[in-house]
């Protein structure tokens, strides 16, 4: 039971059920280790901070990942486009049942992490640091590199992934303000 409310304590299965409705972007994140690239889809990825320049992510604790980041001191978080479900289902895949090759080729960039040579946008980063969250660890980078293209994210819900459209352009007028003189207000 909760103390501050008088109800008890939500269960796993209520967490997930309300934690999958909200919409996420879909990443790679990868890191350089000996002669591989360990990589991973994640969705629990952020903009942590922009003085300095900071990235976080959450991976599962026990992840190879996490350990091959620890070791390496760099990561590189890859944020896929809409018709990258492909990418996104490769690297979700136990690395030992991936076909090869990748279906994208991987650059590097200043640190030598790994990098999609196709994605939406990557961020190049030193790991700053690994703290505990539960079950999973949260790496935080500092971004030392970026690029950015255009297109529309992936984006994974409900254990689906979905691919944002254009907004149609009768809701993109309604979205921009009007001013005062569409408004009947004179100046």
């Amino acid at each position: 039971m909760s103390r501050l409310t008088g109800h008890r304590e939500p269960t796993a299965a209520e967490y997930l059920a309300a934690a999958r409705t909200f919409p996420t972007g879909v990443t790679v994140v990868a890191t350089r280790y000996r002669d591989g690239t360990p990589a991973k889809t994640v969705s629990a990825f952020s903009s942590l901070s922009l003085d300095p320049l900071l990235i976080a992510v959450a991976i599962g604790r026990h992840s190879p990942l996490v350990w091959a980041a620890r070791a390496s001191g760099v990561l590189s978080v890859n944020v896929l486009r809409h018709d990258q479900r492909e990418v996104a289902d490769y690297y979700a895949a136990p690395e030992r049942h991936r076909a090869q090759p990748p279906p994208v080729g991987l650059g590097r960039q200043e640190t030598g992490a790994p990098v999609l040579d196709d994605c939406l946008s990557w961020f190049d980063c030193r790991l700053v640091t690994v703290a505990p969250g539960g079950d999973h660890a949260l790496l935080i980078g500092q971004v030392v590199g970026v690029r950015a293209g255009s297109g529309a994210p992936l984006v994974h819900q409900a254990g689906r992934y979905h691919g944002l459209g254009p907004v149609p352009p009768r809701v993109q007028e309604s979205l921009e303000p009007a001013l005062p003189h569409q408004q009947g207000i004179s100046p």
